[in-house]
């Protein structure tokens, strides 16, 4: 992902502003997106995440970046219609719309960067387990739960590029669990599988746009009536229950060019489970496993 120079905003997004952007100075933008806060942030900025994050590394990950990511979306936004919409309703949004990837990006990065730091256990205190119950679907679906642990870390480990692994369960399936990849700023919600972006948007002419956009013909799949229901691809509708981030700034000042396999155990280390369970469909589960194992 390239984030561009604030005097630069995409075609897409001036054609819906009131006024044109002026790359003279950067416009002035409400900021109506706020980095959100994470539970005892105050003690985060000054003790970093133990056993994960320096304060140093934290303050990269998390402040920083996330308060980046904000910055770009009100600026992608500002005097437009979607000045007030949430990040996740940005990201169903603008999926589907290869001219909108310049402000899909950031609104994508800055999800799953929140998803994957509510995703950690920040009490030193406290050693976070899984339930019972949670343990018990997670078993069913993996063999074990050293078995999902090896397996998630060994695809984080193996992702050349930067991006999140997550697991995510399936509404309507016998083993729900699932490990599911995103490049980049790649979206695991459903409705947001449409989204592809072979070539860099923001630097091209407004009119070069429906040559990607291909809205031609009654029939098939350019049809726009093809285009209208937000279901992910194969209708497969997923919940994103648990994430790690992969890209190089959240690990690199820590644990250097080599560490990457250090970062990801002692993450697994810190999940919060708690989190992962309130996401979870525990009951549908217990009653597909009663069922396949009569």
């Amino acid at each position: 992902m390239i984030i561009r120079s604030f005097c630069r905003r995409p075609a897409a997004f001036q054609a819906l502003a009131a006024a044109p952007a002026r790359c003279s100075a950067a416009p002035s933008v409400r900021h109506i997106h706020h980095r959100p806060a994470l539970a005892n942030e105050a003690d985060l900025v000054e003790n970093g995440i133990p056993g994960l994050m320096s304060p140093a590394q934290f303050k990269i990950a998390w402040t920083d970046y996330q308060q980046h990511m904000m910055d770009q979306l009100n600026y992608m936004t500002a005097g437009t219609p979607f000045d007030n919409q949430s990040p996740k309703n940005l990201i169903l949004e603008w999926a589907r719309d290869p001219t909108k990837a310049g402000g899909f990006n950031p609104a994508s990065m800055a999800w799953n960067n929140h998803a994957f730091f509510k995703g950690i256990n920040t009490n030193p205190t406290i050693t976070s387990r899984p339930s019972e119950a949670l343990d018990l679907a997670l078993t069913t679906n993996f063999s074990s739960l050293a078995s999902l642990r090896e397996t998630f870390l060994m695809t984080a480990e193996s992702m050349f590029g930067p991006g999140f692994v997550w697991l995510v369960q399936q509404k309507e399936n016998r083993f729900p669990f699932r490990i599911l990849t995103t490049y980049i700023a790649g979206s695991p919600l459903s409705g947001a599988h449409y989204r592809r972006q072979s070539q860099d948007l923001n630097t091209e002419n407004e009119n070069s746009f429906s040559g990607v956009k291909n809205m031609v013909g009654s029939f098939g799949s350019s049809a726009p009536a093809n285009l209208n229901p937000k279901k992910p691809l194969g209708g497969v509708d997923v919940v994103p229950l648990l994430c790690v981030n992969t890209w190089e700034h959240v690990w690199l000042h820590d644990y250097g060019v080599k560490g990457k396999s250090e970062y990801l155990a002692r993450w697994w280390d810190r999940i919060n489970w708690d989190e992962v369970a309130q996401y979870a469909t525990l009951e549908k589960t217990r009653m597909s496993q009663n069922q396949f194992y009569g």
